[in-house]
This record gives structure tokens, C-alpha cells and sequence, in this order.
């Protein structure tokens, strides 16, 4: 019997920290949330970690989806809202062409003999190692790129935009026992200026 009251215990806390809404905003952040309303230009929603505290408005313009605690997923474009249960394909106007994104290593002592996959979601895109770059199409939308040598897997995601170019510079920080994966999105020019003179 008490075997069986900790594991409904258990059962119901896992209940309710899967009860929550979480909003992805087009930048890549996403935050745990309760959401309050979704209006015409705006959503209000509390923090999921403290629903007593205050009530917080962001602009519907800034945020690329919201996935319910029911499972239910809300996607947020131009001219369109698309509502689902499983998949999710955004309304978006204008050309869906895809974004190119620009995956590169500078050259650095640091991590010399690491290399790592990056993936696109699951799907894997190349190796990566020092001072090389690779140029890959993606379908538009909130991609997560991830690369992983130990746990945990890092990641770092991004509304990607139709026909857009965007750069996702790599790099290795210190690991337990292997050096670990950096990935961060820089600007345009920055990516430029250092895969100048990179070979792919």
C-alpha cells in the first residue's frame, strides 16, 4: 500500500511539472510559462515558477509559437495563426524559400583534436573542426541546432526567416573529461569577417 501512494505521489508531481505552457519567441528563448490570454496584438501569461507573481505581456509579433501543457501547439506568423494537436506547419506569407545557414570553426589551439556533429533538430548536418565552415539550406522556422561529445547536449536555436543567411559560429569549452561544444548565433557581419579566409 505504501509502495503504491509514492508511486501516485510521484505520478502526480510528474503531472504537474509537465503542466505548463511554454512560449518560443522568434529570437530563440523560451519561457516556462502560464498563459492568461492571447489576444488580438498580445499574450499575457505568468512565469510557470511563480503563477502567484505578476502578470507579464509580450507581443504576439515577437513570439514564433506556444506549446500548451496539453500538447496542443499554437504557431504565430505575419498573417496567419495554425492550431494542432500534433504537427505544426507555420502560415507564413511570402517565399518559403529556404535560409542558408553558415556553420563555421575558427582556427584555435583550444580543442585542436575535438570535433563534433551539429545537428538541425535530429537531422545531421556536418562535422565540424578547426578553421573550416559549411554552408547548409534549411527549411524556415524555430530550429535548434545541437551538438553533443558528453553530456549535456548543447544547443542553440533560432527563428530562421525564408531566403535569410544566418551564422552559427562553433567553438570548444573546457569538459569533464573531453572538450564540450559551443554554438552561438552571430551577426552577419561578424560571420562574414571570420570565414573570410576559412576553407570549407
Amino acid at each position: 500500500m505504501k509502495r503504491f501512494i509514492l508511486i501516485l505521489i510521484g505520478v502526480v508531481i510528474f503531472s504537474t511539472l509537465q503542466a505548463q505552457d511554454v512560449i518560443f519567441k522568434k529570437n530563440g528563448d523560451e519561457v516556462q510559462a502560464k498563459i492568461e490570454e492571447v489576444g488580438v496584438s498580445e499574450i499575457k501569461y505568468k512565469k510557470f515558477d511563480n503563477q502567484d507573481g505578476p502578470l507579464y505581456t509580450i507581443l504576439k509579433s515577437d513570439v514564433f509559437m506556444i506549446k500548451y501543457a496539453n500538447g496542443t501547439k499554437e504557431v504565430f506568423s505575419a498573417d496567419a495563426t495554425v492550431t494542432s494537436g500534433e504537427n505544426v506547419t507555420a502560415v507564413q506569407s511570402g517565399s518559403q524559400e529556404p535560409a542558408t545557414v553558415i556553420i563555421y570553426r575558427k582556427n584555435s589551439p583550444s580543442g585542436l583534436t575535438v570535433f563534433y556533429d551539429v545537428y538541425a533538430d535530429t537531422k545531421y548536418i556536418t562535422k565540424v573542426a578547426n578553421n573550416t565552415y559549411f554552408a547548409t539550406k534549411v527549411d524556415p522556422g524555430l530550429v535548434s541546432f545541437n551538438a553533443m561529445t558528453e553530456p549535456p547536449k548543447v544547443t542553440a536555436s533560432m527563428n530562421l526567416e525564408p531566403g535569410k543567411t544566418y551564422y552559427l559560429k562553433c567553438g570548444v569549452s573546457t569538459g569533464m573529461w573531453v572538450g564540450r561544444p559551443t554554438l552561438e548565433f552571430v551577426s552577419e557581419n561578424t560571420g562574414i569577417s571570420e570565414t573570410a579566409k576559412m576553407k570549407k
